[in-house]
């Protein structure tokens, strides 16, 4: 796995991961991390996901509404970022700093 990904499923890891329904905080910073990966030509897969939520014990429910955003903006499809200040502009240097 690229270390940018595996920076990334960091970031995602911080949050409430033992929630089976993510915070919206939570979700915004998923998906906007998810989005910018694919913009650096990096996509998280869904595997990604589930295989790091299954190493770290992530809630089941957790882990598959990440891996769901994951797949559905790696194929290209369209998500609502709701609260788009989450993903921060600090996030966005150390992963651009790894690809």
């Amino acid at each position: 796995m690229p270390a940018v990904i595996d920076k990334a499923l960091d970031f995602i890891g911080a949050m409430n991961t033992s929630s089976s329904a993510p915070h919206p905080m939570d979700e915004s910073t998923a998906k906007g991390i998810f989005k910018y990966l694919k913009e650096l030509g990096v996509p998280a897969s869904a595997a990604d996901v589930n295989a790091r939520g299954i190493q770290e014990g992530w809630d089941t429910g957790f882990t598959k509404k990440v891996a769901g955003w994951a797949d559905k903006i790696e194929s290209g499809g369209r998500v609502v970022i709701k609260n788009p200040e989450y993903f921060t502009a600090y996030m966005r240097e150390v992963l651009r700093a790894l690809v």
